[in-house]
């Protein structure tokens, strides 16, 4: 834990405060700059991981960008509509939808793309290189944490069943 910057545990002290005030102002910081365009920063993200490899499930989106199948499916719904994305039954399970960029989309996500790594740039300004390495690798390793623990407890509530 980071050593405490004064007598008592406040939340400036907890990781996950940290990480999620970082998070919001890293979403903030995206969403002005594509606002304009109709998007938020997590449709962008969606959009940009279907643009570099079409034809995705709306479950592996899910995965992928560690978010709830049902969010994923607001923002298809909502991507779709804007005519950046398309949906199609898949042909070898007919149960599944796989989700496809349009050109457009293509168009829009290699346009606004790059704004998330401006923003990434801005965030570690006067970091060294190593730093730089050094961060991501320890949000990389919280991560892993936390969801080797989801996946515990998930398993936990199903024994108990």
């Amino acid at each position: 834990m980071v050593e405490a910057r004064r007598d008592f545990w406040g939340l400036d002290d907890s990781i996950g405060y940290l990480a999620r005030i970082a998070f919001r102002r890293f979403s903030m910081a995206v969403d002005r700059r594509i606002s304009r365009h109709g998007l938020a920063a997590g449709q962008l993200s969606l959009l940009c991981n279907l643009s570099a490899e079409d034809g995705m499930a709306q479950h592996i989106l899910s995965a992928r960008l560690g978010i709830s199948e049902a969010t994923v499916a607001v923002a298809v719904r909502r991507l779709e509509a804007l005519g950046l994305l398309d949906r199609k039954v898949n042909r070898s399970n007919r149960r599944e939808t796989l989700v496809f960029a349009t050109e457009r989309g293509h168009a829009v996500a290699l346009a606004l793309g790059s704004v998330a790594q401006h923003v990434d740039r801005i965030a570690v300004c006067g970091f060294s290189p190593c730093e730089i390495r050094t961060l991501a690798d320890l949000l990389a390793r919280v991560t892993r944490n936390l969801r080797d623990e989801s996946e515990r407890i998930a398993g936990r509530a199903l024994a108990e069943r």
